[in-house]
């Protein structure tokens, strides 16, 4: 699918892509590669899609309008599926509306995370969507805490693999510190792959380049910013399988096993505590993402295996939010 050299620039705009001012211009000399190819590469790979975005990846709780998040699952017939999705992403904006899935679960199909101001407005526009939708059965699962969200793929191993630690949980508010919180979504979704990406933002901002890069890698460390990296999109890079693992689990040890999950299985993108209601007995959810379907039940199994859990995998069998 990708040459040798292909693959490396991708691995290499994941997982160390420099916070320069000049970040395309040094990633092509940390790779021993000519600059102005490496920049017409990564455009190449934008424009195909290959690419989602190239930015600063930003911790929606550091933001009061978006700070909460919740897992809802729709149950309705097969038929029923492509309207109630249809709705749904007419109903939430596209910033809020962070995935919506069809799973193979046999009740509930429809499976999507958005976010809010607080766990009160989220199901207030559960419940005005559900009866938009005509859906009487649906499960409402809030975020009590997130202990890993790194989106990262593996292009040799053929499968999601990130080193990074326990996500904080006390993260600033972006008002609170003074920052324009448009100036940071442009970051995360406007930055131009270029010589000087970081020109533009920073004079619009009325910032110098090296500022604006210190303040990302300031905010880096107060945890309102992730990382600084490229995002690449599964189904272009032959990742055909994602994995939604629920684990079977007392909520009172769900904290407890949620941090050995982080530290021993690299292969987890997202890790969510969420709050369940007494009919629904998976606090846990973890994400596995690879290019078959074998990979994801083997770090099942040995999940399992290793801590004598039960877990139950959903499928994605389509992405029902627009690109």
């Amino acid at each position: 699918m990708f040459t040798e050299i292909e693959k490396r620039i991708l691995m290499e705009v994941q997982y160390n892509l420099p916070l320069t001012e000049h970040p395309f211009v040094d990633l092509a000399e940390n790779l021993g590669l000519n600059a102005n190819e490496i920049i017409e590469k990564l455009k190449e790979f934008k424009q195909k899609g290959i690419i989602k975005r190239i930015g600063a990846n930003l911790n929606y709780k550091a933001f009061k309008n978006i700070g909460k998040a919740v897992l809802v699952a729709f149950a309705c017939s097969e038929d029923d599926v492509l309207r109630i999705a249809r709705i749904i992403n007419e109903s939430i904006d596209s910033i809020s509306l962070k995935h919506n899935f069809l799973r193979n679960h046999e009740r509930y199909k429809i499976w999507f995370t958005f976010k809010g101001r607080s766990k009160e407005e989220l199901l207030r526009k559960v419940e005005e969507l559900a009866k938009k939708c005509g859906v009487d059965d649906y499960l409402f699962l809030p975020s009590k805490r997130v202990y890993k969200m790194d989106v990262k793929y593996d292009l040799f191993k053929g499968i999601s693999w990130s080193e990074k630690g326990l996500e904080k949980d006390d993260v600033p508010k972006v008002d609170e510190l003074g920052i324009d919180a448009r100036m940071l979504f442009e970051l995360e979704r406007k930055l131009p792959i270029s010589e000087r990406p970081f020109k533009d933002v920073a004079s619009k901002y009325s910032y110098r380049e090296s500022e604006l890069v210190d303040l990302i890698a300031e905010l880096i460390d107060k945890g309102v910013i992730r990382d600084f990296s490229g995002v690449l999109r599964e189904s272009k890079i032959g990742f055909r399988e994602n994995g939604m693992n629920m684990v079977k689990i007392e909520p009172e040890e769900a904290g407890k096993l949620a941090l050995r999950l982080v530290r021993n299985f690299p292969q987890i993108t997202h890790l969510v505590e969420r709050e369940v209601p007494e009919r629904w007995c998976y606090p846990i959810y973890f994400m596995v993402h690879a290019d078959s379907r074998d990979k994801i039940e083997d770090v099942r199994k040995e999940v399992e295996e290793k801590y004598g859990i039960e877990i139950l995998t959903l499928y994605s069998r389509m992405n029902l939010k627009p690109d």
